[in-house]
């Protein structure tokens, strides 16, 4: 339970982050909010959600498939690392960048932080790598996808020093911290790919067909990333290398995987199937923004928080059913059952603003809404403040609806 209380506070922290950064971005709010804590909102957003939170899930998972039992030192360096983050992030500490794939703050504290965090990750992945790896090709396709997951997270903390030894150290801040995370943040969306696969196993709640050739894609081309850091520069000369790891090591397998799950579930109308089905199209509607092709504007953000959103959105979902299995609710309520709907309703209010208004050449990034001149853009920003506002609510509703489960010690649940 160790981890899953990780996740909670993580995405409750994460939430409250990205509601201050949606304030900073949308018509009339924005003219209340400090410009110069915008990044700093961004940061801790981005790395207590979509880091921690993410990682936090997945570890639980693997003690649940693994059936393994949770080591309280590996989970106390990586809680501190967390820590260390978020009193960075909201403290206003140093200069927060806003680098892709680990957003950064300047100051010794956030290093910490970091460092602990990814140090415990490794630490666990260690402990789980030897039975992972016989699993990997000879386990149903639970267990083969989870064993990829430990492996590549294992991966992921050796990517990072490689690249600390490997990184220029005259580049300027910004161009360093970009390249310093641009492979391991890339091996990192292959562990979230991972994740996502075996969410929607479980909501599928049956034994998936194991898709092995697929699954060596997922396993594959995190070795081949880290292997090209000895030879490839990051951005200028690394950057098709990871596209094309993107489309055909992450893309072939999630969506083959996907359609083959959504047909099997197709006329089931239960709660977990619902979900999958869901779940499945708002990464499809990623997806597609992602082979579409996005630019240096709003379309970028649009494309990675549609395939967050897809695993949160199932989290979720998995989330009541585990809280029943720990004995805290009997069963889970009918408004209950509404929130992962509400939160994905939002979501792609949200998404679909910020892929129109970049379409239309909205910057990402940018606090503010002074670059907005196009009447366009200004309703698909406030498309986006609206579905930010939904989203926020219904993951509020969410974590609300877990800690009082949890701290109320709830055994019963009106249907």
């Amino acid at each position: 339970m160790l981890w899953f209380f990780l996740f909670v506070i993580s995405i409750s922290v994460g939430g409250f982050f990205a509601l201050l950064v949606a304030i900073a971005r949308t018509p009339v709010l924005a003219e209340f909010f400090p410009p110069k804590y915008f990044y700093h909102a961004l940061v801790g957003h981005v790395d207590s959600a979509l880091i921690v939170g993410l990682y936090s899930f997945l570890i639980l998972l693997w003690h649940r498939i693994f059936d393994k039992k949770e080591k309280l030192y590996e989970f106390l360096i990586t809680f501190l690392g967390f820590l260390l983050i978020f009193v960075s992030s909201v403290g206003g500490l140093g200069k927060a960048l806003w680098n892709n794939y680990v957003p950064t703050i300047v100051h010794p504290l956030f290093f910490a932080g970091i460092s602990l965090f990814f140090t415990g990750i490794f630490i666990t992945s260690l402990r789980f790598l030897p039975l992972a790896l016989k699993l990997v090709y000879v386990g149903n396709a639970v267990e083969s996808i989870a064993g990829i997951s430990v492996v590549n997270s294992f991966i992921l903390p050796i990517s990072l020093l490689v690249s600390y030894f490997l990184t220029p150290k005259n580049l300027d801040t910004p161009i360093y911290f970009e390249a310093f995370f641009w492979f391991p943040g890339h091996i990192h969306q292959f562990v979230n790919a991972c994740l996502l696969l075996l969410i929607w196993f479980n909501l599928y709640g049956e034994k998936p067909k194991n898709l092995r050739f697929l699954n060596l894609l997922l396993f594959a081309f995190p070795l081949v990333l880290l292997t090209a850091q000895f030879f490839l520069d990051p951005i200028s000369e690394g950057r098709k290398l990871t596209n094309f790891a993107y489309a055909v090591g992450i893309g072939i397998p999630t969506l083959i995987y996907g359609i083959y799950l959504f047909i099997k579930v197709l006329k089931d109308t239960k709660f977990f199937k619902n979900i999958l089905k869901l779940s499945f199209l708002i990464y499809l509607f990623g997806a597609l923004m992602g082979y579409i092709g996005v630019g240096m504007d709003l379309r970028v953000p649009a494309h990675y928080h549609t395939v967050i959103a897809s695993i949160l959105v199932g989290i979720m979902a998995l989330t009541f059913k585990f809280l029943k299995e720990y004995g805290y609710i009997k069963e889970v309520g009918k408004f209950v059952k509404s929130i992962p709907f509400f939160y994905g309703f939002g979501m792609l209010l949200f998404v679909s603003g910020l892929f129109f208004a970049g379409f239309l050449g909205a910057p990402r990034k940018t606090p503010g809404t002074e670059y907005i001149q196009d009447i366009r853009i200004y309703f698909f920003m406030a498309l986006m403040g609206l579905g930010s506002i939904l989203s926020v609510i219904g993951g509020a509703s969410f974590v609300l609806y877990i800690l009082y489960s949890i701290l109320g010690g709830r055994s019963s649940e009106e249907t």
